[in-house]
């Protein structure tokens, strides 16, 4: 949905809304001299009382009186700056899912005008209620692109503070869920105790009303671009048929001033027959009902028009990966490969590979899936509530491990097992309770040796131990007759096991040394 929102007069809606919100931030950095100017008043005015006490005692009444009017303008100047310093901390962008505030929050946090104002900028994703330490280990985890093992909140914010201390930072906290006040307070207090530079600031996005007389209350786009933005789905920048203008107005309305649901109606049409528009506008678009999961009802709409099964399947795996995640192409394909979803029918001549491209190419022009780069090439990105439905409608049976490997006792369902934490030590008894396994994905892990039983995983199909510690394969593992995918990239791993010619089904080995 970015492209089609950030495009053609959309564009400039977003770019008037992230002026309003640098011009906010920049008119803050612009009291900088009024803010030193009052600190040196307020230095002087202290430093005169310090010097007036002393004498006191031999002055008339009249001068003690001026004395205690011009301390209590001291205490008034010095609250000021304290709130000042605090207030300025937050910018809260608040509305209903679907108005696009991540959007005009990337559009704000990418914009070159932000970045001469700033040192650090950080992004963190919240997406659920989670404790202020944990908050706090996202914001260390963006600030070192590592994993935090430790849980002392005081280690976490130290090391924070070794980051941000007399810098400069924008910090955005995405898709906030808690509204509780006091863990704001002390969250905001414990940024204020990192000692950075006047003029930091925190945008935070929330469909919650919190800070509500501080907030950016996103509204509803008008009409006009919310059919910029449909049309643009539909057609591109051709001309719009006699059949997509009949529909215009009713559909329109159904998009309710929604940037989301205009792109996923425009992408739900544009997989479709222009004679099947109507229909599809009559027979579902109007019956959906009003409210506040009218965006959930368009997005499952479009997901029931998915062409096919496995494509639907393909979607709710998504899931798997946490929001706000970037999931990089080529895995994505292999995972869904692994899974058995890239099913060609009998008279196609076309390989895995470029069924799960153009399965890609379908989830995008529905607007389910969301295209990005990064240094990795091209990646897909799902919006969240589109990962809600995702999560809804899957049925993968998927486990990932931050330390607590109990879970495995009940292993026989698991086909998907993922860690998340160096402190991960699979053995080779852990691995046997996972005799239905399709997928493991052992990055990162501190184990330094594959267990041999792997070799009895006969179903396994893809196996990532990208920047794991492990550096030694066993025989075993080319047993695994199955075996799509094989992950090595910048492990620990030398020297491939002489059998490897048995792996009869591999189709992908990535295996390169960081030198």
């Amino acid at each position: 949905m970015a492209d089609a929102v950030i495009s053609a007069t959309i564009r400039v809606a977003l770019e008037t809304a992230a002026s309003l919100a640098t011009d906010r931030i920049g008119m803050l950095c612009g009291f900088k001299k009024d803010v030193a100017s009052m600190t040196r008043t307020l230095s002087f005015i202290n430093a005169l009382l310090a010097d007036a006490e002393e004498r006191q005692q031999n002055q008339d009444r009249g001068v003690q009186e001026w004395l205690k009017s011009l301390e209590e303008v001291a205490y008034d100047a010095g609250n000021v700056l304290d709130e000042l310093n605090y207030e300025s901390l937050r910018l809260p962008i608040t509305g209903m899912g679907g108005l696009g505030k991540t959007t005009l929050a990337k559009s704000i946090y990418n914009n070159h005008q932000i970045d001469g104002h700033f040192q650090k900028k950080i992004w963190v994703c919240v997406s659920k209620k989670v404790p202020i330490v944990e908050l706090f280990k996202l914001i260390l985890v963006h600030l070192t692109g590592e994993k935090v093992e430790v849980d002392v909140r005081d280690v976490i914010v130290g090391k924070i503070r070794n980051h941000l201390e007399g810098k400069r930072y924008f910090l955005v906290l995405d898709d906030v869920w808690d509204d509780d006040q006091a863990l704001w307070d002390d969250f905001f207090t414990t940024l204020k105790g990192l000692h950075p530079t006047n003029g930091s600031w925190c945008l935070v996005t929330t469909r919650l009303r919190m800070m509500e007389n501080e907030a950016y209350p996103l509204g509803k786009l008008p009409d006009d671009l919310c059919w910029s933005i449909l049309k643009e789905k539909v057609v591109g920048g051709e001309e719009e048929p006699d059949e997509l203008k009949a529909i215009k107005e009713r559909v329109i309305k159904r998009c309710d001033g929604l940037p989301l649901a205009a792109s996923v109606i425009g992408g739900l049409l544009s997989l479709k027959r222009k004679e099947e528009w109507q229909p599809i506008l009559e027979n579902r678009l109007l019956s959906l009902s009003a409210g506040g999961d009218h965006v959930m009802q368009i997005l499952k709409l479009s997901f029931d028009n998915l062409p096919s099964p496995y494509i639907k399947k393909c979607f709710a795996y998504c899931s798997i990966f946490p929001k706000d995640s970037e999931i990089e192409r080529n895995m994505l394909i292999e995972l869904w490969m692994a899974e058995g979803f890239l099913q060609a029918d009998l008279n196609s001549q076309m390989i895995m590979e470029e069924i799960g491209m153009n399965y890609l190419r379908i989830l995008l022009q529905s607007s389910l899936l969301e295209e990005t780069r990064n240094y990795q090439g091209t990646c897909y990105k799902m919006h969240d509530l589109v990962h809600d439905l995702a999560e809804s409608m899957s049925k993968s049976t998927k486990v990932i491990i931050d330390r607590d490997t109990s879970i495995l006792d009940n292993g026989n369902q698991i086909r998907y097992l993922a860690t998340v934490s160096f402190a991960v030590d699979l053995s080779g008894d852990m691995l046997m309770k996972l005799k239905n396994l399709y997928v493991l994905n052992l990055s990162p892990t501190r184990t330094r040796e594959l267990p041999v039983s792997i070799g009895k995983l006969i179903h396994l199909r893809y196996v990532n131990l990208e920047r794991s510690s492990i550096s030694i394969l066993p025989d075993s593992l080319c047993k695994l007759y199955n075996l799509q995918t094989l992950t090595l990239s910048e492990s620990s791993v030398k020297h491939l096991p002489k059998g490897m010619c048995n792996l009869i089904s591999l189709r992908h080995l990535h295996y390169y040394i960081d030198d």
